[in-house]
């Protein structure tokens, strides 16, 4: 199973969106090749499953990455921690807040559970807008 994270990318806050990096790291001795987007199931503390609906985001290609032993690789999402969608609530949160998740490999049947460095609502339904998997542990600093 690989390591994961889930972190914030710096300045990219806009448009009541924000970008994170799911980055998971290849943990087996041998290379593997991934092309694709990622599958996500948001979590509230207690592991409790929320509502989720990833989007892919087709305005980037997908390529084929051979991913190493060791080596990470990342998909960008944006989502709305503050805008409601409709039958959210106007005001207070409008979805409980996720702070963990499962992430997953195209292709693959095994999830790695994953931590958010900084916890958050998402709104929408659980709506993130996934980018396909690129090579490296994270976006560059600003979206």
């Amino acid at each position: 199973m690989p390591n994961g994270t889930w972190r914030g990318v710096a300045g990219s806050e806009g448009a009541g969106h924000v970008a994170a990096d799911i980055s998971l790291q290849n943990t087996s001795g041998h290379s593997c090749t991934i092309s694709g987007f990622p599958g996500v199931s948001l979590l509230a503390s207690n592991d409790h499953p929320l509502p989720t609906n990833v989007i892919k985001d087709d305005s980037v290609s997908v390529t084929t990455i051979t991913v190493a032993p060791g080596a990470w690789v990342h998909s960008e999402i944006r989502y709305s921690a503050d805008i409601p969608g409709p039958g959210e609530p106007e005001s207070g949160q409008c979805e409980p807040t996720t702070v963990h998740a499962l992430a997953q490999l195209p292709g693959d049947s095994a999830w790695t559970h994953i931590t958010l460095d900084n916890p958050t609502p998402v709104c929408e339904k659980g709506e993130v807008q996934a980018k396909p998997f690129v090579g490296g542990k994270s976006s560059p600093t600003g979206g």
